[in-house]
């Protein structure tokens, strides 16, 4: 293997790397400059949009159709720092490619021309007088939840709908995200996701979305499914929906919600209340809205696993106030739990460590007869309880819960913009390649602890030399949060494993 090849490779990656970061605070910048230049919202009819409010959101309202045309999410800004406005999940792109809005009414009535009759902090009325509808929007008692109620005095107008539309692409203030988190955070599933009666939770990338798909259902809902913050839209226990989900039209438009089947008529008048939320996706509140809303957090391939990570550290944070100081508590008690499994692994080591020079001899002696060399190794390890496979078993176990806590943490809004001493953003990269360099040197030292096998060739020395650099390299690009979680991880094992090692007496064996 040509060395000089792979430090070639490390210093290209390496200054992709930095560019990257470089471009993301040049983008950062803009952004911010972009938003701080922004006027703020009016509480009156005004231009033809209106904005009403609550503590947690603010919705701009087209006056005229009765869209809701952009949502901001108070508590949850687009960037860390003072002046910087919330977090859109409704909303236009200022070039006008990226658009996302809510619509609803009545099915023989899609398209009223609406008028401002009354409008408050928390509240708008519209009324069309010609054609007899009436709309509502406010806010219910949960923050991030909004009602819409749509009435007619004509029963004519067929069933009441509600429908999310939006066109492709990565939604507004994500892209922000999507720069500043790295490449491994550009990933998250966007698609569509329904769930019924027949599925808790059917879902559709967006690029696959190529026919209608409908579903009859009581209760249940239907999204657009992102990263970190969505909109979605919940069924009654009382209604019936036809719940629907559409590729993009000739405008390219993916629309999905739902026809309430069966619209009450009270008094002669058809209406329905729909339950719009918009808000973060926090595991622990989805579920206090709506039957297997968590869902929508996705949650990866070891979503089994990944799920009762998250439930586990939010009653650490509930103590800890920390999620930096969480996810290392944690890891702790993961090490904790599973060292009666990895201490065996641990002592099979010790003992090939002890032999390593006895291996090497004998495969000095029978260089030349690689059968005797082998059988006279296998006799040797046998008779030491020592297992060149030992190594691998913490590895294993530990793949599964790497990848489960992977997917979670990418996935976890709770990290975004969560501090940790110098650290601001546990959800994006190390902007100070702190922890990169620290995980590399903790493999060096566990290198130095691991006996090399007899049979390793210099290719593989050569590899496994250099591999704490590559990971180092491979890490600059991962979100804080899961580097923090594989230094200390890394960290615990070394601090084990040189504790066994002692006991074992394998630590002056060469």
């Amino acid at each position: 293997m040509n060395i000089r090849s792979i430090y070639l490779f490390l210093i290209v990656v390496l200054s992709l790397g930095l560019f990257f970061e470089w471009s993301s605070e040049k983008k950062d910048e803009a952004i911010k400059n972009h938003l701080l230049e922004a006027q703020s919202p009016a509480y009156e009819a005004k231009d033809g949009f209106v904005v009403i409010e609550n503590e947690k959101l603010y919705v701009v309202v087209e006056t005229q159709t009765g869209y809701i045309v952009e949502t901001r999410i108070k508590e949850h800004l687009v960037e860390n720092i003072d002046g910087s406005l919330g977090y859109r999940v409704f909303g236009s792109s200022e070039d006008g490619v990226f658009n996302y809005y809510f619509k609803s009414g009545f099915e023989g009535n899609p398209n009223p021309s609406y008028e401002v009759v009354d409008i408050g902090p928390g509240f708008v009325e519209l009324r069309d007088n010609s054609r007899g509808v009436f709309k509502r929007i406010s806010f219910l008692e949960k923050d991030y939840e909004v009602s819409v109620l749509d009435t007619s005095s004509n029963i004519d107008d067929g069933r009441v709908f509600a429908s999310l539309r939006r066109t492709e692409g990565k939604a507004l203030d994500l892209k922000r995200d999507a720069l500043s988190g790295g490449m491994m955070n550009n990933g998250s599933y966007e698609g569509v996701a329904i769930s019924h009666d027949g599925d808790p939770y059917e879902t559709y990338r967006l690029r696959n979305l190529d026919e209608s798909k409908s579903y009859l259902s009581r209760s249940g809902w239907v999204g657009f499914i992102q990263k970190y913050f969505f909109a979605a839209l919940i069924g009654s226990d009382d209604s019936a929906y036809l719940y629907f989900a559409e590729p993009k039209d000739e405008q390219g438009i993916f629309k999905m919600g739902y026809f309430v089947e069966g619209s009450s008529l009270d008094d002669g008048v058809l209406k329905h209340e729909h339950r719009l939320f918009v808000g973060p996706k926090i595991r622990k509140d989805l579920m206090t809205r709506a039957d297997n809303l968590e869902l929508s957090i996705d949650m990866g391939w070891f979503w089994f696993l990944s799920q009762p990570m998250v439930w586990f550290m939010d009653i650490l944070n509930g103590y800890l106030n920390n999620w930096g100081l969480t996810i290392i508590v944690f890891t702790i008690l993961i090490k904790l739990f599973f060292w009666p499994v990895t201490a065996k692994s641990f002592r099979s080591m010790a003992n090939l460590r002890k032999i390593t020079p006895e291996l090497n001899e004998i495969k000095e002696r029978y260089k030349d007869d690689r059968q005797r060399q082998s059988q006279e190794t296998m006799k040797l390890m046998k008779r030491h309880g020592a297992n060149p496979l030992g190594g691998c078993l913490p590895l294993l176990i530990q793949m599964p819960f790497f990848i489960g806590f992977f997917f979670a943490l990418r996935e976890m809004v709770e990290l975004r913009h969560s501090e940790l001493l110098i650290w601001s953003d546990l959800s994006s990269p190390d902007p100070y390649f702190i922890m990169p360099v620290m995980f590399g040197l903790l493999m060096i030292l566990t290198q130095r602890l691991n006996p090399q096998p007899a049979s390793m060739d210099s290719t593989q020395a050569n590899v496994m030399k250099y591999m704490p650099v590559m990971f180092s390299v491979l890490f600059i690009f991962f979100p804080a949060a899961l580097c923090l979680y594989t230094v200390v991880n890394t960290g615990v094992q070394l601090i084990q494993q040189s504790y066994l090692y002692k006991q074992q007496g394998a630590l002056g064996s060469e």
